[in-house]
């Protein structure tokens, strides 16, 4: 990583984003998998927009923020990574960086596509999850996180700056 302040910068923003979008991504699998219809495998996301409206957003906000889409906090955390490896002259690593970049936008569009494309599997039950208040609260924290990050990230800016001078 560069080895600047603003590599640091971002190397600390990232980690704050991708406690939020990691834990909800892994959140909504968990649920699922705990209702046993689905998390093993790929095709058991197909069609959950129509089962589960609700985890299937929650689901796409955490994909998005991940592949580093705007307004998310994952292209927050990715903006200054590569800002940081542009402003030291790691020119190929930015790029090799941006390459792996398209692949994993390719992967996590795969599941999107499969959660509100696809058609679900013949057979596959209707979810009626039912969620204790802590991971309701889990949920909507680290959703919630994830995209208010990524709309208004000056106060996370702020305190990483901060951090780093003390």
């Amino acid at each position: 990583m560069a080895g600047n302040q603003t590599g640091i910068q971002g190397v600390l923003v990232y980690m704050l984003v991708y406690v939020f979008m990691t834990l909800g991504a892994f959140l909504v699998l968990t649920v699922l998998c705990r209702e046993s219809t689905t998390g093993e495998d790929m095709n058991d996301l197909r069609g959950l927009m129509k089962r589960n409206p609700a985890h299937a957003i929650w689901m796409l906000i955490f994909l998005l923020s991940l592949a580093g889409i705007p307004p998310t906090a994952g292209f927050i955390g990715k903006y200054f990574i590569f800002l940081s490896l542009i402003e030291t002259g790691h020119f190929y690593l930015a790029a090799a960086a941006a390459i792996y970049v398209a692949v994993a936008i390719f992967y996590y569009f795969r599941m999107v596509k499969a959660m509100f494309v696809e058609e679900e599997e013949a057979g596959a039950p209707a979810l009626a999850l039912s969620l204790s208040m802590g991971t309701r609260v889990a949920l909507v924290a680290t959703g919630v996180m994830t995209l208010v990050i990524g709309i208004y990230p000056e106060p996370f800016v702020e305190f990483a700056q901060q951090t780093l001078v003390r």
